[in-house]
């Protein structure tokens, strides 16, 4: 076996990026993803960046090591073709509403029954009870409703950010749940139902940002997270720099030193770390005079001289060009046969024995809808028929 999940296939039905993303990241770990799209339109993040007709950069990064399906799940034979895809399936991906998901008879109990194995992985916005349990919900709307939001931006100028963190964390932890059903069905025998939410996910990604207000302390915020550990500052290139100090005092006087402000290590208000903490924003406005009398590069290499985690604050067009990201060997290649090359990111993780990798390009829509429903039992002539009555 090269890769960890080979041999497993999961069908996943779902747009937007949670789903698709738990897909992506099952697909780089060599699971056979079949991605089941409305014939014509497709995820609706085809159409995202019109001018790639379908085919969008966001697109193949959330649908990399796929195969595209076309179904219709209007009509009975498109369901019908989804519940025999369905009995040798491992993984069930979808992200209907509760409601929408009992119209088409995808409930687990019904397509368990001819595959006691597959695993269903349901992601909703809120949960599948109680009284949000049909609301529409998005990425934003999940960051928002958790206070995960309140502590990225302004609440007296709120602002969205920019980027879609509560998609993305539900997607890993739907991946990470498919994963521990894959490996309690060893076990059992049995697959289950996996149920992730974006508000749930959202809930337990600030779970230690939340613990403290939770037991009694204060709730955190964007003043109080930094205070006595973090500074943001923005050198006389006007580029910005962020410098973190861990919990012991070197890492204080090496920030001294590198600033040249050494009379502070004799000033009593920031003897200790618990004092920091107090004076931090007389720190801050101190060291924010120094920052801005020299270039960031400057200040990189004095803070690296003292030991003192630092590091630039990068723009996009800036992360590709710093040397360590290069020696990772990001970002890297994927090239669809007809589409062309894709930089991407890839995995987070690296396993020395099953290592996730690039197995194919996204898909183009219905790419792969023949080979499939052929596996399945449907001849060319059903194929055909299918087409025309827009089945696929």
């Amino acid at each position: 076996m090269t890769r960890a999940l080979e041999g497993t296939v999961a069908v996943e039905v779902s747009g937007h990026v949670a789903g698709p993303y738990a897909g992506s990241l099952l697909g780089d770990l060599g699971c056979e993803v079949i991605k089941i799209e409305l014939p014509g339109e497709g995820d609706t993040h085809r159409g995202r960046n019109p001018s790639y007709h379908g085919y969008g950069p966001s697109f193949r990064a959330l649908n990399r090591n796929k195969k595209s399906v076309t179904l219709n799940l209007k009509k009975k034979d498109g369901q019908r073709l989804l519940f025999k895809l369905l009995e040798k399936a491992d993984v069930l991906i979808e992200n209907f509403r509760p409601d929408t998901r009992k119209r088409l008879g995808l409930e687990y109990e019904l397509v368990s029954q001819p595959n006691p194995r597959l695993i269903h992985c349901s992601i909703s916005g809120y949960g599948q009870s109680g009284p949000y349990r049909d609301k529409p919900g998005f990425d934003t709307i999940g960051q928002a409703l958790s206070g995960m939001l309140s502590l990225i931006t302004d609440l007296d100028n709120p602002k969205v950010a920019g980027v879609s963190v509560t998609d993305h964390v539900t997607g890993i932890f739907a991946a990470y749940g498919v994963l521990a059903a894959l490996l309690a069905r060893d076990r059992t025998g049995r697959g289950q139902f996996v149920d992730v939410s974006l508000l749930q996910a959202s809930l337990a990604f600030i779970e230690s940002h939340v613990a403290d207000y939770l037991n009694g302390g204060e709730s955190v915020s964007r003043e109080n997270f930094p205070r006595g550990r973090i500074y943001c500052f923005l050198a006389s290139d006007q580029r910005p720099v962020v410098v973190h100090l861990s919990g012991h005092q070197e890492s204080w006087e090496g920030l001294v030193k590198a600033t040249g402000k050494t009379e502070l290590l004799e000033d009593r208000r920031f003897a200790t770390r618990a004092s920091r903490w107090q004076h931090h924003y007389e720190i801050a406005a101190i060291l924010e005079q120094e920052f801005r009398k020299k270039p960031r590069a400057y200040w990189l290499e004095a803070l690296d001289a003292q030991g003192v985690a630092n590091a630039p604050i990068n723009t996009l067009a800036e992360v590709f060009e710093n040397p360590q990201i290069k020696h990772l060997g990001i970002p890297r290649t994927i090239h669809h046969a007809k589409m062309g090359a894709s930089r991407l990111i890839g995995s987070a993780v690296n396993l020395s024995e099953t290592a996730p990798d690039f197995i194919r390009a996204a898909p183009l829509l219905g790419e792969h809808t023949e080979e499939i429903l052929t596996r399945i039992g449907c001849d060319a002539e059903a194929i055909r028929e299918l087409r025309g009555r827009g089945v696929i």
